[in-house]
């Protein structure tokens, strides 16, 4: 019995049929996690806020009932703020969420700006 071997131009479209069902695959895939991402972001932001306040305030609580011996520093005569010690742990968290703001308004704003660049104000002829 001999078997049948492909010939390179059959490789080639056997590999192109392949590679053209996996991409299918991915973009469904694709597709499926966006329209997820679409329609929990807002549980999803709201989770990680949460949890990361909630880490926060635990391991602030177990600091203070705990007595931490690394929290006395010698020769300190001024407490640092609580609220700038969390802003500063959550600084790339505040960031993000800044910029998910920030975003949206400052190209709002840089379109409209270019589009009256481009066409002017039309003036009323009389």
């Amino acid at each position: 019995m001999s078997t049948y071997k492909l010939t390179p131009l059959e490789e080639l479209r056997l590999e192109k049929k392949r590679l053209s069902e996996e991409r299918t695959i991915a973009s469904q895939r694709l597709s499926y996690q966006l329209q997820y991402l679409n329609d929990n972001w807002g549980s999803m932001l709201t989770k990680g806020v949460t949890s990361s306040v909630k880490s926060k305030f635990a391991e602030t609580v177990d600091n203070l009932s705990g007595g931490a011996s690394h929290s006395v520093t010698p020769f300190v005569t001024r407490k640092t703020n609580p609220w700038l010690n969390f802003a500063m742990a959550n600084l790339p968290l505040i960031g993000s969420l800044s910029w998910g703001v920030a975003k949206p308004v400052i190209l709002a704003f840089a379109a409209k700006k270019v589009t009256s660049l481009i066409f002017g104000r039309r003036r009323k002829t009389r």
